[in-house]
């Protein structure tokens, strides 16, 4: 006879698979092994951080110290961009910090971290953090919403039905008929809260996939990727887990602004970002970064994500 599945919640399963002693985040190499995203797509989206970091500086007042923390860092490439694009004056005062459990990469030369400070005071840039943190993945059969248990070879069950709060957070916002499944986002509402005490004045700043109520898929987001391709989730740490973000109730969480990746770009844009490319650059470099510019904003791709931008003690918006 076949052995007996060991059963596990998805949420704890999922958390495992990630960030266990042999989870993927330890195992597997650097993510642009596994997947492309924005970071890898030339400075563009570093110029763009650094002008938001500008204004942050400016509504602070220009401090003796301005911390910029890369949350979810990853290989390092978006911070390590913004400290070589920083202007002198503003490097001398800028703090910048790598938080990630990954150790650093190689020759990694900027200071680097398992854990947030205990204070910030300037910028934190969280880019594809949230829709890696494990969360409940639910669903419906008949008038009950169960919290679904997965076996190590991916296979699925009914589990236990949702306790209260996350009946609420499902009632509120992500409503489910029949059949249908969601991941509920309140482990990561509670995350960035974290992240959001932690800040003593500035902007806390997300960017993921995402959905808003309305547009949320019946069948859910969970997913998994590797070595380039997506592949079907299962808990066993070959492979990344992610869920996109309900971006929606994130934003609630505090006042605000929310946009697309593509129109925080446009909101942002100075000088070399404005015209595409700078003066004078070789018709091959302009070819290139006009290339970037376009992967960047395409609604249908990277420019499809969503920028929640949550200030403290200053007035900043996208």
């Amino acid at each position: 006879m076949p052995p007996t599945p060991r059963w596990t919640d998805w949420e704890q399963a999922w958390e495992q698979a990630l960030y266990g002693p042999a989870g993927f985040v330890h195992a597997a190499g650097p993510p642009e092994a596994h997947f492309r995203t924005s970071v890898h797509v030339g400075t563009v989206l570093a110029e763009a951080m650094l002008e938001l970091l500008r204004r942050t500086d400016h509504a602070l007042q220009r401090p003796a110290r301005l911390d910029v923390v890369d949350l979810g860092a990853g290989g390092g490439q978006l911070l390590a961009a913004v400290w070589e694009l920083a202007e002198p004056d503003l490097r001398r005062r800028l703090r910048p910090v790598a938080v990630d459990l990954r150790a650093a990469p190689p020759g990694w030369a900027l200071p680097w971290r398992s854990t947030l400070p205990a204070t910030i005071t300037g910028l934190v840039v969280a880019h594809e953090w949230l829709d890696a943190l494990a969360c409940p993945v639910v669903q419906r059969h008949g008038a009950v919403v169960h919290r679904l248990a997965v076996a190590p070879d991916g296979q699925e069950r009914l589990g236990p039905p949702v306790a209260a709060p996350e009946l609420a957070w499902l009632r509120r916002w992500w409503p489910l008929a029949d059949g249908e499944r969601a991941e509920v986002g309140l482990p990561r509402e509670r995350a960035w809260g974290q992240v959001r005490r932690r800040l003593r004045a500035g902007a806390a700043l997300a960017v993921d996939y995402g959905h808003v109520r309305g547009t949320r898929p019946a069948a859910g987001t969970l997913s998994a990727y590797r070595a380039g391709r997506q592949v079907r989730p299962v808990p066993d740490g070959t492979c990344d887990l992610t869920a996109h973000v309900a971006l929606d109730a994130v934003a609630a969480l505090a006042p605000g602004s929310t946009t697309t990746q593509a129109e925080a770009l446009g909101s942002l844009a100075g000088g070399t970002l404005a015209g595409g490319t700078p003066p004078g650059q070789p018709w091959l470099q302009q070819a290139v970064r006009a290339g970037q510019l376009a992967e960047l904003t395409d609604p249908d791709g990277l420019g499809g994500f969503g920028w929640v931008l949550h200030p403290t003690h200053v007035d900043l918006r996208l």
